[in-house]
């Protein structure tokens, strides 16, 4: 491949690891370098991308549950079908981490977003703890089928996917873990129309076209049709609010012949739902766990920044994109804001999602009341760390934002703890 003379320049100033990077660089890869990193750039680049094992802990951010369990990682597999599935598993699960890590870099050093097809899933067990036999045995000392931990799993509430040997020599790939030899489906927030409609889009249309057997159930069980008619009209304020709540039940499943293609339908079911809800499904779960993290939508954005008192001390936005690569290595950090600021409310703009509320609101706040002009003198790019706190009327107004530009490392909010404590001590 041939080099330009801006590539050669920039490689007199790289690491050996990233020399090494050059050849693998996308088209779109390489036009971001020749934008974006330049040489007075490269060393501040390089300088916060870290060691591999950095950018894997911090990818891979998520733990808990029997994927991390040593009791569970001494099982043996139950017969040589579950142990040649495990194995080629664990490789399969090995080359989707370098890919990850491989991607984050190379998205880092060209200052290029783009989705990490490499980030599927975060953990691998057995998916079935059974006796000698394979009969399902909760004190057994062996396991049938694999499992894998999805992404954005926090310990209480673990979505994963199930690849399970039938009788028939088959083998069954479906969302949720595997009790009493019934699939059982993962729960998707369903909380605002927009999330609602990736869900009617997914299980409707995406998944039935891919070949997967789709269900949508609601808490009670019962099998819903999604409506993306209903739902637009409900968002716009015409017949009612929607009976869902803010989850409802995924059911997917397809049966395939052989092991490779069951663990290649996995990293597709995976795929197909992670680049629509992996983002939400993250911040929604670290939600559940601390009881302050919300998303945020223009369905429900006057509830998190009304005009009228609030109790709570202050409001954090976090902007944030699913394929934007800062984005990616805040995602860890909005746990510890929920876990160690529980008096304060944390919400997720994710700015994929329609969010006019927000520009025209937040955005205003910051341009002094002009959502353009902080659009054309922002200092940084998202994501931005925005701080409302309350007057004395308990009004929420805008105190600050924080952000770095495109070529330094995200705004950190470890690093900046002492400003959260002045705003919320």
């Amino acid at each position: 491949m041939e080099r330009t003379p801006h590539e050669l320049a920039l490689m007199e100033k790289m690491t050996p690891q990233h020399k090494a990077l050059m050849p693998k660089l996308s088209p779109k890869e390489r036009q971001s370098m020749e934008q974006n990193v330049n040489l007075d750039n490269i060393d501040l680049i390089q300088s916060w991308i870290g060691t591999d094992e950095e950018i894997e802990n911090m990818l891979f951010w998520d733990k808990g549950d029997k994927f991390d369990d040593p009791e569970w990682k001494n099982l043996e597999p139950v017969d040589e079908t579950t142990a040649s599935l495990y194995e080629k598993a664990e490789a399969h699960f090995e080359r989707l981490k370098a890919e990850a890590v491989e991607t984050q870099r190379r998205s880092d050093l060209t200052l290029y977003s783009q989705f990490n097809t490499g980030l599927l899933f975060t953990g691998l067990a057995g998916a079935v703890r059974c006796d000698e036999h394979g009969r399902e045995d909760e004190g057994g000392e062996f396991f049938k089928g694999i499992e894998w931990r999805c992404i954005g799993s926090v310990e209480e509430n673990i979505n994963s996917m199930t690849v399970y040997p039938l009788p028939s020599g088959e083998f069954e790939v479906h969302f949720g873990n595997r009790i009493n030899d019934i699939a059982r489906g993962i729960w998707v927030y369903t909380g605002d129309s927009h999330s609602l409609l990736q869900l009617a889009q997914l299980s409707e249309k995406v998944l039935p076209n891919d070949g997967y057997d789709t269900t949508v159930k609601d808490q009670a069980g019962k099998s819903l049709t999604l409506d993306p008619k209903a739902i637009r009209k409900a968002a716009m304020g015409e017949g009612g609010e929607l009976p869902y709540g803010d989850e409802l039940n995924l059911f997917t499943s397809v049966r395939v012949k052989d092991m490779d293609e069951a663990l290649g339908a996995a990293g597709n079911l995976s795929h197909r739902f992670y680049e629509r809800f992996g983002l939400e499904t993250e911040c929604y779960k670290i939600g559940k766990k601390y009881g302050n993290f919300f998303i945020l939508r223009d369905d429900n954005f006057d509830r998190f920044l009304p005009t009228s008192p609030v109790e709570g001390k202050g409001l954090v936005l976090l902007t944030a994109t699913l394929v934007c690569r800062r984005c990616r290595r805040e995602i860890d950090e909005f746990r510890d804001l929920a876990k160690f600021y529980p008096h304060v409310t944390a919400v997720l703009v994710n700015l994929n999602s329609p969010q006019f509320k927000f520009y025209e609101r937040v955005f205003g706040d910051m341009g002094g009341g002009d959502p353009d002009n902080f659009r054309k003198t922002a200092a940084g790019v998202t994501p931005f760390i925005i701080i409302y706190t309350a007057d004395e009327n308990g009004v929420l107004k805008f105190a600050e934002y924080r952000s770095t530009g495109k070529a330094e490392n995200t705004p950190s909010i470890r690093e900046w703890v002492p400003l959260f404590d002045e705003y919320f001590k």
